[in-house]
């Protein structure tokens, strides 16, 4: 018996906008930037624009060489170091707060935008008795920071457990963090339900915890080819798949 379903973020229940995309990471870039000069660290712009994929690609490692995760002041750490200006900042103190929050805190004026028929599907999914949550594999926004653009989307009072792998320290396909939002919504793998477009992180490592997956194959997510997964096209057809009475 279907008890519970949990949702990929990213592609799945929000998409970034290409506008979005280009401000985050023009204001992530001019912020950090701008911090570091004020406190007498003179860096180029293009410097730190360079630092920034370079702190990207770092994290990409982390995460293939051990499916673990590193947060938002790892991935400044990264930046300094590549700057070459890490012995000049402390690990903990007023400077990296400024430096964090530069990194952070622009994805609040680049809202991503609902996917088509999230809040209309997290609402016939409620309203029908299922419990729902989120696993979401984390970026370069936190999930400090994506709490408040779940509030703000309107989706966050829907989902009754939120799981960021910069929180957890692990990211997906990891069977622990699968298992840890199960256990909060108090439901057994066999019971539950993941969506998400990525058939190597959500359909595999939702299988591989006992969980039913299903792939949200559509033109903007990750994978295009669902591999034999049970598959929709939009989230729309979502509720037939899981709810076959559903009208």
């Amino acid at each position: 018996m279907l008890r519970a379903v949990t949702f990929d973020l990213w592609q799945t229940l929000i998409l970034d906008t290409p506008k979005g995309l280009r401000r985050a990471r023009a204001d992530r870039v001019g912020g950090f930037q701008q911090v570091l000069s004020s406190h007498g660290i003179s860096v180029e712009v293009a410097a730190v624009d360079r630092a920034y994929d370079a702190a990207g690609a770092r994290r990409e490692e982390v995460f293939w060489s051990s499916r673990r995760d590193v947060g938002s002041r790892r991935q400044v750490r990264f930046m300094l170091e590549s700057l070459g200006v890490d012995g000049a900042v402390p690990p903990e103190g007023p400077l990296m707060d400024e430096l964090d929050a530069a990194y952070c805190l622009p994805i609040l004026s680049a809202l991503p935008v609902p996917n088509a028929g999230a809040l209309e599907v997290l609402r016939a999914l409620s309203s029908r008795g299922l419990v729902l949550g989120l696993i979401c594999n984390t970026g370069r926004t936190p999930g400090k920071m994506l709490r408040l653009i779940l509030d703000r989307l309107a989706l966050a009072p829907y989902l009754r457990v939120l799981t960021f792998s910069d929180e957890v320290g692990l990211r997906k396909p990891h069977p622990e963090i699968f298992h840890r939002p199960l256990s909060a919504l108090g439901v057994a793998p066999g019971e539950a339900a993941h969506v998400g477009d990525d058939v190597t992180t959500d359909v595999a490592g939702a299988q591989g915890v006992g969980m039913r997956a299903i792939h949200l194959c559509h033109p903007t997510g990750v994978s295009q080819a669902s591999d034999g997964a049970e598959a929709i096209p939009n989230l729309h057809a979502l509720p037939g798949a899981l709810l076959p009475t559903a009208d």
